[in-house]
């Protein structure tokens, strides 16, 4: 049995629609239930414009209810468990806003970073926002792991995952680690700036030594910069 969003019973007019092909324009026929199709003109395969994916976040029989999801798909799926990971740390943290704003601000850190190609970005900010909860830090005991899995976020992204998180207390040189170490490091010196306890030649020492990319140095030298101007006299 389909869910009523891919059973034609329950389609209406706008089931059936035109869209754009993304490198000549040509108008190209879709079905709502159609994850990509190819232009009839020049032959390239697009994503599905109008194609809601946010049920296939959840969904235990959502690889065959679209079919075989293209990679393009793949990655918005990916984008979706972030969310969903960040939304749930936010409700296990509860009313510690300070742990919550700087996962917020680690999370966002990591995805400067991870830009400019350091590294898969669903599972890096996935790392960012449980990157606290691992069970060394704080005594919460695979409370990282239990969120992925109550969000039923698929086996190979929970070991992406958890083998960046595992990193900061072992090998540091796996991809994308070092993108949330760094990030990491970024939101401590933030709040050292802002509480005072570190002065601003410490922080770029700290900048200097303590960040393994090159790129997220520069980011650093940009945001805490910015941080050290807004303070209060």
């Amino acid at each position: 049995m389909k869910c009523p969003g891919q059973d034609t019973q329950f389609w209406n007019a706008d089931a059936i629609f035109e869209a754009p092909c993304p490198q000549c324009r040509t108008q190209v026929e879709f079905f709502k239930d159609d994850t990509t199709r190819k232009c009839v003109r020049c032959g390239h395969r697009f994503v599905n414009p109008r194609m809601d994916f946010g049920c296939a976040a959840y969904c235990d029989f959502a690889e065959q209810c679209l079919g075989d999801l293209p990679p393009e798909l793949v990655a918005q799926k990916e984008d979706l468990f972030k969310d969903r990971v960040a939304i749930a740390v936010k409700r296990h943290l509860k009313n510690d806003f300070k742990r919550i704003g700087r996962a917020a601000r680690r999370a966002r850190h990591a995805e400067q970073i991870c830009r400019d190609g350091q590294g898969d970005l669903a599972p890096v900010l996935m790392a960012a926002y449980l990157w606290e909860l691992d069970e060394r830090q704080n005594n919460n005991s695979g409370k990282a792991m239990e969120i992925m899995r109550d969000l039923r976020v698929p086996e190979p992204l929970v070991q992406k995952v958890c083998v960046l998180i595992g990193a900061q207390h072992g090998t540091p040189d796996i991809e994308g680690h070092r993108v949330v170490a760094d990030a990491a490091r970024i939101a401590e010196l933030e709040d050292a700036l802002k509480d005072r306890v570190m002065d601003f030649e410490a922080v770029n020492r700290q900048i200097d030594t303590a960040l393994a990319l090159e790129t997220a140095r520069t980011y650093a030298r940009k945001v805490l910069h910015a941080s050290f101007e807004n303070l209060p006299a």
